[in-house]
């Protein structure tokens, strides 16, 4: 049964009038809105008949969180209908949406039945035809009215009547299809609605846009922000004192900044206070010249966000002026070396572990004390949904020679790391591959002192939740010693090439895996 169907059954069919226009649930504030809509002869829905739904509503989706219900009536008028009709053409078929002449368009109503009929010439009922146009108008008018409609299209010839404006149309829509596919944007993801509308997750750089722009989506890193107050002209019109919320702020990534402004609402005003100093935001809006001549971005709608994976970073944690991307290691996609058996039952690992990401790292040194040794080596791989999806790994040059005994120990010579780039700058990319993961490792004190040592050493700071599999180990393991070795042999867990990092890394990840399910 769909939706309708079990909120009928629940409200006994006293209200099977009303039909769901649109369903958004916004996970940030666990909010589900409902906008309802009924037809504009049926008597305004009172507030006790609006709860009584709600409740209903609330019991057949079973929410936890809060629901907005609104109901809004559906009226059949023609300019409305129209109004709709053409933006449906503007959205689903721009090459001709200028071609189709309103007024040539034949309304008719019977009660709650509409009759539209296009009135156009040979071209386009060509066209309608082969795409399918009044099929798929009727779809979209039957799915945002109470009513039903009868959409067909006639030929008319009377008009004057250009055969090549259609070509040109599509000509320049195509083009302006093509100069959108070229305007380089990157991914962001986590999106969570904050206010406004859904915004498409693909924002452009700041620094290409050059000029005044409608509809820009950018992302970015919040700073300098501003909050003042203002009067609205429509509040100032009625003569009524009540002040709205205005915040202003520069928004950071990886190429750029740009000086933001948003106007609040009384929506926006009650949800901007999750729009923090330092929060990753996806923003759409308008970005247009002022009257001093400076560029300003005129946000409408703002979502939190994080960057994806071998995406750049908006900005790093000890300045939000500079940017990180990977300039030296660059992350692998994982792949097993061992094939998975096609008969192996996935497992189902603890919610813990399904609802964060993890970076499990291990460090090769020259000694064991961070302030007199340096890095040989870090290797890490990330874990995503119980899944190892993404290995870092890179040799160091070290400040310090190595020791035969640390080479005898790791297999790291002197000359393997001649050539290689200084543990500093590394350990940029490690930072930026680890991001704000959970990081994991095996007696994991050693590992993560080195690597928050070195990014001291670059003015950065590295103070990520971190946890010991060696711990884990020895909760759930009783065995005759706690070395990396027994445990994963113990597991059934392959190390090869003990004690070099991504090797170890991976160990450590999988017998950390197979601990959380103990």
């Amino acid at each position: 049964m769909t939706f309708s169907d079990l909120l009928s059954k629940k409200l006994n069919g006293k209200y099977d009038y009303l039909k769901v226009l649109k369903v958004v649930y916004n996970t940030t504030f666990s909010l589900c809105k409902i906008n309802f809509i009924y037809p504009e002869s049926m008597p305004v829905l009172s507030d006790g008949q609006k709860e009584e739904i709600r409740l209903a509503v609330l019991e057949v989706l079973g929410i936890n969180g809060k629901l907005e219900c609104k109901f809004n009536k559906s009226y059949l008028d023609e300019k409305i209908v129209k109004n709709k009709v053409e933006e449906f053409l503007k959205t689903e078929f721009d090459s001709i949406s200028s071609c189709v002449n309103k007024d040539l368009i034949l309304y008719k109503r019977n009660n709650f039945v509409v009759e539209l009929t296009f009135y156009v010439n040979d071209t386009l009922h060509n066209y309608f035809i082969e795409n399918s146009v009044c099929d798929k108008l009727k779809n979209f008018l039957n799915q945002n009215f109470c009513g039903e409609f009868v959409v067909g299209a006639e030929i008319d010839n009377s008009e004057d009547f250009d055969e090549d404006l259609l070509e040109q149309r599509a000509i320049e829509i195509q083009s302006k299809i093509e100069i959108q596919a070229k305007t380089p944007r990157y991914k962001v993801s986590n999106v969570n609605i904050v206010f406004g509308s859904e915004i498409m997750p693909m924002p452009e750089y700041i620094k290409n846009i050059t000029g005044e722009k409608t509809s820009v989506i950018l992302a970015g890193i919040v700073s300098n922000l501003e909050e003042k107050e203002f009067l609205p002209k429509r509040n100032k019109v009625k003569g009524i004192d009540e002040k709205r919320k205005m915040y202003k702020f520069k928004l950071s990534d990886a190429d750029g900044s740009v000086s933001c402004i948003h106007f609040c609402s009384k929506t926006s005003q009650k949800h901007f206070v999750l729009v923090e100093e330092g929060k990753q935001i996806l923003c759409l809006g308008d970005y247009i010249k002022r009257l001093n001549g400076e560029m300003q971005y005129n946000i409408k709608a703002i979502s939190l966000c994080s960057p994806c994976a071998d995406e750049p970073v908006l900005a790093k944690e000890s300045g939000l002026e500079e940017i990180a991307t990977y300039k030296y290691v660059k992350p692998l996609p994982y792949t097993k070396m061992v094939q998975d058996n096609l008969f192996a039952v996935k497992k189902d690992y603890p919610d813990w572990i399904m609802n964060n990401t993890f970076v499990v790292f291990d460090v090769e040194t020259t000694g064991l004390k961070p302030d007199r040794n340096d890095i040989t080596e870090i290797g890490a791989v990330k874990i995503v949904n119980g899944e190892i999806v993404e290995t870092f790994q890179s040799l160091c040059k070290p400040n310090y020679i190595i020791s035969e005994q640390i080479t005898k120990l790791t297999g790291i010579t002197n000359e393997m790391v001649a050539n290689e780039h200084a543990p500093e700058e590394i350990i940029e990319d490690f930072l930026l591959f680890a991001g704000n993961s959970i990081m994991v490792g095996y007696n994991v004190d050693f590992d993560y002192q080195f690597i928050q040592y070195a990014a001291k050493k670059i003015e950065r700071n590295f103070n990520n939740e971190f946890r010991d599999c060696m711990g884990d180990a020895k909760s759930k393991l009783f065995l005759p010693n706690y070395k990396l070795g027994t445990v994963v042999n113990h597991l059934g867990i392959n190390l090869n090439n003990a004690h070099r990092a991504l090797f170890d890394a991976t160990a450590t990840a999988e017998a950390f895996l197979h601990l959380s399910l103990l």
